[in-house]
């Protein structure tokens, strides 16, 4: 499990919230300023300040308060079981599938130099908060900024309602840099890896050597381009937020974006599919130096009893073979399933945003199927691309 140290957690926490507000009052006169997030089964999950998310029973509201959040569920088209801040009305899923995904024209670069703290240095882009542990000048923000618009573009494209398009006013996502490896693993960051998603703040942790920047003499400059698998992986992480998908959705639709073809300030979406399979299967790994080279036999457990894997099973043991399977299954149901619109994957995703529990939700995977009928059918695609996945 991840953890980050309580005071760089505090800090980052306070100096990383620009949320549009709303005061609320509880019945023992105590206050709370904050946003909505979620209402389930009758508690208001308040997402304060501070960042951290406070858990209030709606009987517990002052009256006008009450007022406020029903109003708020009824904006939603919610109920006071269900609601949260992502709306399902379907403008989200009706665009068609992108082709090729451009940066923006152009992307400004703001240093925030009131809010340098203690050698913290802060910058924004149109999306992205970006909080460095070492000064940087910002026409390098902006070089690997392009990387992070990009993606934003990418992820908003695709007609899959990511929570990530319903930003509150001013609300921009949070991304912390590190000059010193060694804080970023001290922070939680994984020995070795080029990035994370940390679940419970929404933030971003990227080394700046991963970034492709160098420091020299004190002055950070960019010098090579890299791999954009590991950062595009964890920015879907926190574009698509919030819900409560299953594990191997979370981590295929995130392998999906990592394995889009990028160049500097494009995605490709075209041949997908081709790439799709080498990045799975071809042990030399991509001309990027990623994929997961597992070759073209996978022995996996029955589909059934992989979709209900909870996230800690997910995430260890076979950890190439399911993220592999994972890909191969999101990339099933987007592309390939149906009449190859991703109608089953629309529905199923608008049913888990709704708030139903995901064993209704996947009911519009199924489409009528058994899981040994899906699991055929997903085997048989496999074998398309020279991978024999074994199901028992």
């Amino acid at each position: 499990m991840l953890r980050i140290f309580p005071v760089l957690l505090v800090w980052l926490l306070s100096l990383l919230s620009s949320y549009a507000v709303q005061k609320f009052t509880i019945k023992d006169s105590r206050t709370l300023t904050g946003h909505i997030r979620y209402v389930v089964a009758k508690q208001a999950y308040i997402v304060g300040e501070n960042g951290v998310t406070y858990k209030v029973a709606l009987k517990d509201l002052d009256p006008q308060s009450l007022v406020y959040v029903n109003g708020w569920i009824r904006s939603k088209g919610g109920d006071d079981n269900y609601a949260s801040w992502i709306d399902t009305s379907g403008r989200g899923f009706s665009a068609s599938w992108p082709r090729t995904v451009y940066a923006p024209t152009r992307i400004d670069i703001q240093a925030k130099y009131q809010e340098f703290k203690k050698g913290h240095y802060v910058y924004e882009s149109t999306h992205y908060r970006f909080v460095s542990d070492a000064k940087l000048e910002p026409k390098v923000v902006q070089r690997f900024a392009v990387l992070f618009e990009t993606t934003y573009e990418y992820v908003m494209e695709l007609p899959l309602n990511a929570s990530g398009r319903y930003l509150e006013k001013e609300e921009k996502f949070k991304i912390y840099l590190f000059g010193n490896y060694r804080n970023y693993v001290r922070a939680g960051g994984s020995p070795g890896s080029a990035g994370v998603y940390l679940p419970r703040t929404q933030m971003v942790m990227v080394p700046l050597e991963m970034l492709g920047l160098e420091d020299r003499g004190g002055e950070w400059v960019y010098v090579k381009d890299v791999s954009n698998k590991v950062l595009a992986h964890e920015l879907q992480h926190q574009l698509t937020g919030g819900t409560r998908f299953p594990a191997w959705y979370i981590e295929g639709s995130a392998e999906y974006v990592a394995s889009t073809r990028y160049t500097h300030g494009a995605y490709h979406v075209v041949n997908g599919k081709t790439r799709m399979f080498d990045y799975v299967r071809d042990k030399d790994g991509l001309a990027d130096g990623s994929g997961r080279r597992l070759g073209g036999r996978i022995a996996m457990m029955p589909l059934e009893q992989f979709m209900d894997l909870n996230y800690q099973n997910f995430s260890r043991g076979r950890v190439h073979e399911n993220y592999a399977v994972a890909l191969m299954l999101t990339y099933f149901f987007y592309h390939e399933d149906g009449n190859g619109d991703a109608a089953g994957m629309k529905a199923y995703i608008k049913a888990l945003q709704k708030g139903k529990v995901e064993k209704e939700a996947r009911k519009h995977l199924l489409r009528g199927r058994t899981h040994a009928e899906l699991q055929e059918q997903f085997r048989r695609f496999c074998s398309t691309g020279g991978i024999a996945v074994e199901f028992p």
